[in-house]
């Protein structure tokens, strides 16, 4: 049986005091002590190091970071997600969305689905091949219906100094390396803000400078600031 939350609501309520610390963590500490045939999986987007209280309650857990599908991998889940999907893709709409996600298996799922839900619409002789610009199309309603997901990023993920560096970072054209010198003028802590964009896997190093990781997502900070 597997058990399925994030543990980043479970310790807000604790902090809120909705919940008892000692029950809620003791509880889990004891299932995963002696219910062997149980299995607890907490999600999330934050480290067990940034949450202290938990570490004598968790002491025999065992961190998995989820990270970007492999190319092949991420192909598979677009153009063959079920057996004998009917829609095909162009290589070039393919790789557009490989681009634009990473191949993060949420953000291609995605954007996969905007896509079919944009060829549902369309004339049935144009509805078993989707185009690059079919892509670039589905493109805003995927910002859209992933709202939750980017806007928890904003909200939840980093503090306003990252925000303020992310913002920066979005409103400069897609692929666009910032230079770290740069960047310092406008945050003296950098160090510290670039360590906590990176370790959420939003920002990565590129020769000597910093730029988003998945654009889809950089795409979405160009619109909330819109």
């Amino acid at each position: 049986m597997c058990i399925r939350d994030r543990f980043e609501a479970l310790d807000s309520a604790i902090s809120r005091g909705r919940f008892d610390e000692e029950s809620v963590l003791g509880t889990l500490r004891h299932i995963i002590q002696h219910r062997p045939r149980f299995k607890i999986l907490l999600a999330g987007s934050h480290t067990l190091e940034e949450f202290r209280r938990w570490s004598s309650y968790l002491i025999n857990v065992q961190v998995v970071q989820i990270g970007y599908l492999h190319t092949a991998e991420t192909l598979q889940l677009i153009e063959r997600p079920v057996k004998d999907f009917a829609l095909r893709y162009e290589p070039d709409a393919s790789q557009r969305i490989i681009a634009l996600t990473r191949g993060h298996p949420f953000l291609v799922q995605l954007l996969c689905a905007e896509v079919v839900a944009l060829k549902n619409t369309q004339e049935p002789t144009l509805r078993r091949l989707a185009r690059l610009e079919d892509v670039e199309d589905a493109l805003p309603e995927a910002l859209t219906s992933g709202d939750m997901f980017f806007a928890d990023i904003a909200r939840n993920q980093i503090d306003a100094r990252g925000l303020a560096l992310l913002r920066h970072l979005a409103s400069l054209r897609e692929g666009t390396v910032a230079d770290r010198a740069v960047l310092l003028q406008q945050e003296p802590d950098l160090d510290e803000v670039l360590r906590l964009l990176m370790q959420r896997d939003l920002i990565e190093s590129v020769d000597g400078g910093y730029r988003f990781q998945v654009e889809l997502i950089r795409r979405w900070f160009v619109q909330e600031q819109a």
